[in-house]
């Protein structure tokens, strides 16, 4: 054996040195591990030898050793492989033998600093399809809608399951605290959890512990925020309305706008991690503190709470408990002011009063035009939103079959909800009543209890045949209670709510009251999956899922989900060898059918009720207790069929992968509430299977990296996705349903109508035809003639305009020099239309003494009549939004101290800007459901936020 050198070599990656790296003399067994520092040193080294240097989580390298006795290698992670297994229905699955339209995200790809009110701001533009809609409060919840609408009436977004539980909150999570993030969109993947997957599934899993060898390893995070308003609607200055004589001048000049802004506003959350394991027990607890405070005046919210999380294996590793336990608490002030009447209220007139004991100028009995700011301040909101979520999973392996293994899962959650609320004595609401004060209790809780039990087998056999195969039961339950409690005149307005049956009211038996008990809801299922594939080439699925609701019927309670799906990786295949630049390639259809669970149970419950009027059998009215329901025995499921091609693709030595997807559904039996006659009905409306809807589009994801040298890497994604939707058919006693009705003054009237035929999202309106001599709006009627808008009817209304974006975009940055990395995502929605309800509503001159936009006086100032419901405030919405940019710096410090493996600073600008055309405060309106495409000032009105963080996480 020809004699070597002596060869050391140190091993680190982008924190330090690696401990347990694998170097060796390529093509020999001469090797050995990196030390607790990364060095290892290999004795009688060949000249020509190539060093090949390997470690779990990170791309191998290989360097020739040349002339070199002594080098520095640094390894980077390897993403790719760090995503090849992922989350699915009741098991896990290597990427290369999925099927299914899935999804994949790390905690790594979601942006940080962007001080959401739950994880969903960390979530915008990352997931293809997945369309979410949030204020921007410190207290609003955010609603999803995955490919499109699902439903009318029953529930539209997606099954959220949080370590295998299903039904979780994902307003319980913080970021900190995820692993990984898997979406199930089409209804191969999600058909698996049947009844509650008819608008797909959401996997959260959290962080476990590992095996750090009896160490423990201490992370702690924080990040400090401010937030800032922009893009606020241009009204009328004082002087300016006082020049145009639109009300009476009071001498001021107030910006209400400005008023209702928290500029001292300041945000911070702290998060310790604490994490141990040995081979046999790994435990991860977490604990946090969060202080969130939103643009607004009284809109703040401070949370706490904390997470263990632990996999024990005992006997020989034929048991393994994973207990997982997660408490969250959240104290809210949910009252901000009412930004709709900053935009109507006289900015002569000021909003405080030195002379008034509360220091606010309260005037009375001016319905349109109010003091916002006492309204808000002079009252006292107290939220309390409590989670606690205990579960715990035990595994029985077989180990003398392989493979073979049964798990069970019992889970229980507690949702509670406390308000309290008082106005007081000195609050518009009371001087306008000559009541003092006015004092609300409210408390509710929601009980979920989860037992799934099934057994999974993964073989693989002789001659490349794979199987995975998944059968169980799973059992659900919900029950829910509250109460609640109110009172007026009060002697003491410092007691507020807490001796609440002091107030006068009570004893002169004008109190109010209530209690009541949620009607229970079962779920219990029977489900099995198979997985097959043949040499990594040949791939099948298939699953079923037996289920029955209580929501139900007898007759009707029963019903079967299934799905089949398969793929065939054309990369495996001989004629494919020689095309070095293909990694995988990968085609796969699915088919599958869920159902929809997500709508109320007192649908097919025997509702009764006191104090109402109900029809006697000899036709006549009675004030007395009985029915407030009609129950109908045939009420069936909602059911959604979907098929779904893909393609799947990696080239260039895994420098550029992606996905492709097309897929169509149809959902039949519509639950909608239908008018029924009196009688032989006691009601006049019944919940009905009445119709059916489709929809179906496309999504391309490719990501890579564009640059990769030892120094720089440029990484980058991008998703595209396309969605529409159709009513197919509508029956009933109701041809057609109107919605997205406005509001007063004046009566507008709806801008939406579904029925037979018509398109998700188009508005319905009268067409604009323009202005007659007197600034009056004329339109066409529906023989296309031009009318006096005074002279319209219903009838001449029309379908125009959508707001279904045809193409939505998300597209992120993420480029590295050295220890700096810079993070850049961005989000688009194009050619879709909104309608700016704010410019119909404030842009006309004569709106009495309430306060309009600068524009009436400027490009609107044309427009003298009343206004109309038409396609003139119909505008292009496209937009291009910088979500966040986020800069950060990382210091290892395993060579400074052995206490801190490194340090990291960063900093965040979120909602940076928003590029459009749209001449509203936010082209980025709610697009979910059949009623979207507005910017509603009358509903959920919030100002556009952007947001400053600086952030630091430390490593031990």
């Amino acid at each position: 054996m020809q004699k070597g050198r002596t060869v050391t070599i140190t091993v680190t990656d982008e924190s330090g040195p690696l401990i347990g790296a694998n170097v060796t003399v390529k093509g020999t067994t001469n090797g050995n591990v990196t030390d607790a520092n990364g060095y290892v040193i290999l004795q009688n080294v060949p000249d020509d030898a190539v060093l090949s240097v390997s470690y779990i989580g990170y791309v191998s390298k290989e360097i020739p050793l040349g002339n070199q006795s002594s080098l520095r290698v640094r390894l980077a992670e390897d993403t790719k492989t760090l995503d090849e297994v992922v989350v699915i229905g009741y098991g896990t699955m290597e990427k290369k033998q999925v099927t299914s339209a899935v999804t994949s995200l790390s905690a790594d790809d979601l942006m940080v600093g962007v001080s959401g009110s739950d994880i969903s701001s960390a979530l915008q533009g990352k997931i293809g399809g997945l369309i979410m809609t949030n204020l921007g409060s410190a207290n609003s919840s955010t609603t999803f809608q995955l490919r499109g609408m699902t439903s009318i009436n029953a529930g539209r977004a997606p099954l959220v399951v949080i370590d295998g539980f299903p039904g979780g909150d994902i307003r319980s999570l913080t970021q900190d605290d995820i692993k990984s993030i898997d979406v199930l969109k089409d209804a191969s993947a999600g058909a698996i959890y049947g009844t509650r997957a008819a608008s797909g599934v959401i996997l959260i899993t959290t962080k476990s512990g590992s095996n750090t060898d009896g160490k423990v390893k201490l992370t702690y995070s924080s990040e400090f925020t401010k937030k800032q308003n922009y893009n606020a609607p241009e009204m009328l200055s004082g002087r300016e309305y006082a020049e145009h004589e639109i009300g009476t001048d009071y001498g001021s000049d107030v910006d209400w706008w400005d008023e209702l802004i928290n500029h001292n506003n300041f945000s911070q959350k702290h998060h310790l991690a604490l994490e141990m394991g040995t081979e046999k027990a790994q435990v991860y607890t977490s604990f946090f503190y969060e202080k969130n405070q939103g643009i607004a005046h009284q809109d703040e919210r401070q949370d706490y709470g904390g997470r263990v999380n632990a996999n024990f294996k005992l006997f020989d590793d034929w048991l393994e408990v994973r207990p997982n336990v997660d408490y969250r608490q959240a104290m809210r002030n949910n009252h901000y002011p009412n930004f709709q009447q900053a935009l109507r209220n006289n900015p002569t007139r000021s909003p405080y009063d030195p002379e008034n004991e509360t220091g606010y100028n309260v005037w009375l009995n001016e319905q349109l035009d109010y003091n916002v700011v006492a309204d808000a301040m002079l009252s006292t909101y107290e939220g309390l939103d409590k989670w606690f979520k205990p579960e715990v999973t035990f595994k029985l392996n077989i180990k003398p079959v392989p493979g073979l293994s049964y798990q069970q899962v019992l889970g229980y959650e507690n949702r509670q909800w406390e308000h309290h609320f008082y106005n007081s004595r000195n609050h518009r609401d009371e001087l306008e009543e000559s009541r003092k004060g006015y004092a609300h209790l409210a408390f509710s809780k929601t009980e979920n209890l989860t037992s799934e039990g099934y057994a999974t087998y993964i073989k693989e056999f002789k001659g490349g045949h794979n199987l995975n195969a998944v059968a169980g039961y799973s059992y659900f339950e919900n029950n829910g209670e509250s109460f609640n409690m109110s009172n007026y005149n009060f002697a003491v307005d410092g007691v507020k709510f807490w001796d609440i049956g002091a107030g006068s009211y009570l004893s002169d038996g004008k109190a109010a009251m209530s209690s009541g008990k949620n009607i229970t809801e079962r779920l219990f299922s029977l489900f099995a999956r198979a997985n097959y594939s043949y040499q990594d080439k040949y791939l099948l699925q298939a699953s079923i899922r037996h289920e029955g609701s209580s929501k139900f019927a007898a007759d009707n309670r029963w019903a079967n989900f299934w799905s089949v799906s398969a793929g065939w990786r054309i990369s495996n295949e001989k004629f494919m060898e020689d095309i070095k630049w293909i990694d995988d390639l990968k085609v796969r259809f699915g088919y599958g059918v869920t159902g929809n669970n997500d709508f109320s149970a007192s649908y097919m419950a025997n509702m009764l009720g006191s104090d109402t009027y109900w029809m006697l059998p000899d036709g006549e009215w009675a004030y007395s207790y009985g029915k407030t329901q009609n129950v109908n025995q045939s009420l069936g499921w909602e059911e959604k069929k979907e098929w779904n091609l893909g393609l799947d693709f990696s080239l260039f030595d895994n420098r550029l992968y992606g996905k492709f997807d097309y897929y169509r559904r149809k959902v039949d039996n519509l639950i909608y509430s239908v008018k029924v006659p009196q009688p032989p009905y006691t009601q006049g409306s019944q919940w009905q299977n009445i119709g059916s809807m489709e929809s179906k589009g496309w999504e391309f994801e490719v990501g890579g990296d564009i640059i990769r040298t030892k120094d720089f890497v440029w990484t980058s994604s991008l998703n595209l996705s396309h969605n529409t939707g159709k009513i197919l058919t509508l029956w009933g006693n109701n041809t057609y349903y109107n919605g997205n009705g406005f509001p007063a003054p004046g009566s507008p009237g709806d801008a939406a109508r579904m029925e037979e035929g018509s398109t998700i999202g188009s508005f319905y309106l009268w067409k604009f035809a323009g202005f007659d001599d007197d600034g009056g709006f004329l339109l066409y009627n529906k023989d296309g003639e031009v009318i006096p808008a005074a002279q319209k009817t219903e009838n001449d209304k029309q379908y125009m305009g959508n707001y279904t974006p045809k193409l939505v975009v998300g597209w992120s940055h993420t480029l590295a020099y050295k220890n700096f990395d810079l993070g850049i995502n961005l989000r688009s929605w194009i050619d879709f239309d909104v309608y700016n309800t704010i410019n119909m509503y404030f842009g006309i001159q004569g709106q009495g003494n309430t306060n309009v936009l600068k524009a009436a006086y400027g490009k609107f100032s044309h427009i003298k009549g009343e206004k109309q419901i038409c396609d003139y405030y119909l505008e292009d919405g496209t937009f291009l939004k910088i979500d966040a940019i986020t800069l950060g710096y990382t210091l290892p410090m395993k060579k400074y101290t052995k206490f801190i493996d490194r340090i990291r600073l960063y900093g965040t600008v979120g909602n940076v800007c928003t590029i459009t055309g749209y001449s509203g405060m936010n082209p980025e309106v709610n697009i979910t459901g059949w009623e979207g495409g507005t910017e509603k000032f009358w509903s959920d009105f919030y100002p556009v936020v952007r947001t400053y963080t600086l952030g630091l996480q430390l490593n031990f």
